[in-house]
């Protein structure tokens, strides 16, 4: 939002330096993004007169004009634009002027020589809109002609700033000029000269034809009013011109030129149609019940304002009369009924829509306006008549009109809020402040205390609220312009504190203050992360949301996406993170390793369900150093990946037991396999499908785990696991026997494994897989492993008549369960 400094002088009376008034609104709430001093384009720029010209020597196009700025030397000024006459007054930048919209510094030059001391200016040139191509004659525009040689600054409209504001969503009032001007007014303690606003006025009710009434719900309207008789054929007055031209709005013509100016002003935007257009395009006289709103039809054309062709849908809401599409609501007119200069009637258009149809509309054709980025906001209707009243006036009084007959639609009722406002609640929320430093409020002392009744009245009066007094506090009566976001008791605390300055509240810390302590889960999140990082994982956070290429069909649909590209809420991560690795490879990466805490999504019949999951990929070997190696790539083998991941899991301090799995279409069948914590599956490590790697332009030794995060900080912090058990070091020495056999491949090695350990307790310690064997010296269906088992007693040395009944009845489970043949 930009608000011209001049403007607001004609509406609040302050003194404050420009920096420090800037200061204060970013401290109340409007953060103050740029200021900008309009007099640097003019500056060195003055009031000429053209007192003789003749051609010049060397050039048929270019003029030598004698011009008298002041100075006792009349200045030669090359001139080459056609408009150039002698006896006129005339912009002129001497040398050393900076035109800075055209990045032009004025310089002594010689043009096809002939010297020229300056530079003769049109508007454009000095960065003001215009439709005249050549220089700036001021006789045509202006009857009271500044002196020679007087600044142009003033003459221009330029001696202004404009401050840029970053308005926040809950401040729509401060999308207009006066809404600043009683901001600076409450925050400054000065006085306001708003114009005039008649609330009272009564609209004719009338019923346009809403076929969605969500656009216009009960919190909204519709008003039109008619008038004639208009002269649109000249110029707004300047001081309007002025207004608009410093806020960088083109100037059209009168009518629209006003509708602009009030929406400037008051924050209300208005539009005009033509009425005389819409009687030709109805092919009868117009009345207000043919104005309407419906949706836009799949494939219907609309040319707007600006010439430009958009396809409608039914998520754009439309104006229409008599059903023919003639507006985008709230966000730009139509061609086929736009005010021009020989516009004589009007048909005037106020009106609040429900934000979220703007939006919707306005992300549908890709367009912004700042009507549309002020319904966006929300816009309190119960200001809408009372400007459009405003402007019927202005066009009434500016440009000779007539006013005929006002409308409003019949579901449109005047409200006002009242709030409940209790001194008790205030102080419990708000606590003590120091009033030494708030410039409104008693500056006697420096003590610590709490608001009393007279000062949170005279807040509250600046703000623009009516107070009346009851047992608790005040019954509060809330102003038209701010109906939209001062709704409950808490806003207006929230107005209160904003105004004194939350820096000048003390601050209520918890007594006693105690250390904040981690709980176990966060705990274990912390040293995972810590884990995976120290085990060479790079940790990634990705978008929850996917576009239309994922089809499943369980998939959670957004109602209001921003892009189709984000309409949808992903069912899993690793879709994102090949992207990941495919995009580093790409660039030259050997090895990339990441990982996620990351939450996926699905629709469950009637309810969503949300998951929490610890995922990631891997692809390459990561190495600090190539001297000792091949420099051909090395990359990770099946065993070698899993080992990563079993060392980055190990601070959790649980056992993780591996099953092979072959049922997840874009793992590899025969290196992919499921992961189980306390007997239930949490997920799943493999190696990629082939097919997977080859889309994604991978080599084929890519991995991905995805394992379930809450069942494994679960399991983590069950208290069996948390606790920490303590025991002796082992003071005497193992024992080790081999055990090598041939079974059938249908046994896996962890099966193997886990029948040692059960048949081999007490005194078995440790057993591990040594060796594995396939080839043409034992069967095809059949592989030879070799396992490693330790014994241990903790009180004893053992010797070969303990181990040796144990070792004998692992020999024998093995071949009776397995039907092994033992080779040692």
């Amino acid at each position: 939002m930009k608000v011209s400094v001049s403007w607001l002088k004609n509406l609040v009376e302050f003194n404050d330096d420009i920096d420090l008034l800037a200061e204060k609104l970013s401290m109340t709430g409007f953060e103050v993004e740029s200021l900008e001093d309009l007099s640097e384009q003019a500056k060195n720029v003055v009031i000429g007169f053209v007192d003789e010209i003749k051609p010049h020597p060397n050039a048929e196009k270019l003029k030598v004009c004698s011009v008298d700025v002041g100075l006792p030397k009349k200045l030669s000024i090359v001139c080459g634009a056609q408009n150039v006459k002698a006896g006129y007054h005339v912009l002129v930048a001497k040398v050393g002027a900076y035109l800075s919209s055209k990045s032009l510094k004025i310089k002594l030059s010689n043009l096809r020589g002939v010297e020229s001391e300056g530079m003769i200016c049109s508007l454009d040139e000095l960065g003001i809109e215009s439709n005249n191509k050549g220089i700036e004659i001021l006789e045509e525009s202006e009857t009271n002609i500044p002196p020679i040689g007087s600044n142009a600054v003033d003459y221009l409209g330029l001696n202004d700033t404009i401050i840029e504001l970053a308005i926040t969503a809950n401040r729509p009032d401060g999308m207009s000029m006066v809404g600043i001007a009683r901001e600076i007014s409450t925050i400054t303690n000065s006085k306001l000269t708003l114009p005039n606003l008649n609330y009272d006025e009564e609209f004719e009710r009338f019923e346009p034809k809403i076929r969605d009434k969500e656009t216009l719900g009960s919190d909204c309207i519709y008003s039109l009013t008619y008038i004639d008789n208009i002269d649109n054929t000249g110029k707004i007055n300047k001081n309007i011109n002025y207004k608009l031209c410093s806020l960088r709005q083109n100037c059209i013509n009168p009518v629209v030129d006003i509708t602009n100016y009030l929406m400037l002003e008051q924050g209300q935007p208005l539009h005009a149609f033509d009425a005389d257009l819409l009687d030709n395009i109805v092919g009868r006289k117009v009345i207000p019940n043919d104005f309407g709103i419906r949706n836009g039809k799949e494939g219907e054309s609309f040319i707007s304002l600006d010439k430009k062709e958009y396809k409608l849908n039914p998520n754009i809401k439309v104006i229409t009369c008599d059903d023919f599409p003639i507006a985008i609501a709230g966000i730009i007119g139509g061609n086929n009924s736009s005010v021009s200069a020989k516009t004589t009637r009007i048909w005037l258009e106020a009106a609040v829509f429900t934000p979220t149809s703007i939006r919707n509309s306005s992300r549908e054709i890709g367009l912004r306006t700042d009507a549309s980025s002020r319904y966006e906001k929300g816009i309190s209707p119960n200001i809408t008549l009372a400007v459009s009243n405003r402007a019927s006036k202005l066009i009434s009084l500016e440009l000779g009109a007539n006013i005929k007959s006002t409308h409003v639609n019949n579901g449109f009722k005047n409200s006002s809020i009242s709030v409940n406002l209790r001194m008790e609640k205030i102080n419990s929320v708000l606590g003590k402040f120091s009033c030494s430093i708030n410039n409104v409020l008693d500056k006697s002392s420096n003590t610590l205390r709490h608001l009393n009744k007279d000062e949170i009245e005279h807040l509250l009066t600046k703000l623009g609220c009516l107070l009346t007094s009851n047992s608790s506090g005040w019954n509060v009566q809330i102003p038209p312009y701010r109906s939209s976001d001062l709704t409950r008791e808490i806003d207006l605390i929230e107005e209160i504190a904003r105004l004194i300055g939350y820096d000048n509240f003390d601050s209520n810390m918890p007594d006693p203050l105690e250390p904040g302590v981690l709980t176990p889960s966060k705990l274990v999140e912390r040293r995972l992360r810590n884990s995976f990082i120290y085990n060479g994982f790079q940790e990634v956070v990705t978008s929850s949301l996917v576009g239309p290429d994922n089809n499943d069909e369980n998939i959670v649909l957004i109602k209001n996406p921003l892009l189709s590209e984000t309409s949808r809420l992903r069912t899993n991560v690793w879709d994102e993170h090949l992207k990941i690795l495919q995009r580093n490879v790409s660039f030259g990466a050997e090895g990339c390793w990441i990982f996620e805490i990351a939450k996926t999504y699905k629709k469950d019949k009637e309810s969503f369900v949300e998951t929490n999951l610890l995922a990631g990929s891997l692809t390459g070997n990561k190495r600090f150093s190539k001297w000792g190696t091949a420099s051909k790539q090395i990359s990770l083998d099946y065993f070698a990946a899993r080992g990563k991941l079993k060392q980055s899991l190990e601070v959790l301090g649980i056992e993780i037991i591996d099953k092979q799995l072959s049922d997840k279409d874009f793992m590899h069948p025969g290196r992919t396999s499921e992961l189980f914590v306390e007997g239930k599956s949490i997920g799943y490590f493999g190696q990629t499908h082939p097919s997977l790697s080859e889309k994604y332009d991978l080599i084929k030794e890519t991995y991905l785990f995805n394992l379930e995060y809450d069942a494994l900080i679960k399991a983590t912090t069950r208290k069996s696991n948390w606790t920490r058990i303590y025991k002796d070091y082992p003071t005497v020495p193992y024992m080790e026997r081999d055990i090598a056999l041939i079974h059938s491949k249908k046994y896996s090695s962890l099966e193997i494994i886990n029948l040692i350990k059960k048949t081999g307790r007490p005194l078995l310690e440790k057993v591990e897989l040594i060796d594995r064997y396939e080839g043409s010296s034992i069967p095809e269906d059949s592989v030879s492993q070799a396992f490693r088992i330790k014994y241990r007693d903790p009180k004893k040395t053992l010797v070969e008549e303990d181990i040796n009944p144990i070792h004998e009845k692992i020999r024998n489970a093995l071949k009776e369960r397995i039907k092994a043949d033992l080779r040692s």
